[in-house]
């Protein structure tokens, strides 16, 4: 059976999450907050859903957090109206975003 593009979007999200979770859990590290923090961005950073130009879009309509680059610093200012949009940054961090958030749910 065929899934939607939003079933696949949080189908992939959940398994990010849950390979971080195993990873996390199987980590011998003191600082637990730091490996949590390097775990989501080395999972998601180059992930099809920030890297790929025909999915970024997806990220950004099915995402909780479309506009994670406005509060994560990514965004700059500076943007002019003949600029491209960002879209591969806004999508990381989104994507990060809802990864991170799927992950604490897994770990309460």
């Amino acid at each position: 059976m065929s899934q939607t593009p939003v079933e696949d979007y949080w189908l992939a999200v959940e398994a990010v999450a849950e390979a971080i979770v195993a990873e996390f859990n199987d980590a011998d590290d003191d600082d637990r907050d730091e490996l949590l923090t390097r775990l989501v961005h080395e999972h998601t950073d180059q992930h099809t859903y920030v890297i790929g130009t025909d999915l970024q879009i997806h990220t950004l309509q099915y995402s909780n957090h479309p506009c994670a680059s406005f509060f994560q610093g990514t965004y700059k200012a500076d943007h002019s109206a003949h600029d491209c949009f960002p879209f591969a940054a806004f999508a990381a961090d989104a994507f990060e975003a809802d990864v991170r958030d799927k992950v604490l749910e897994l770990l309460d």
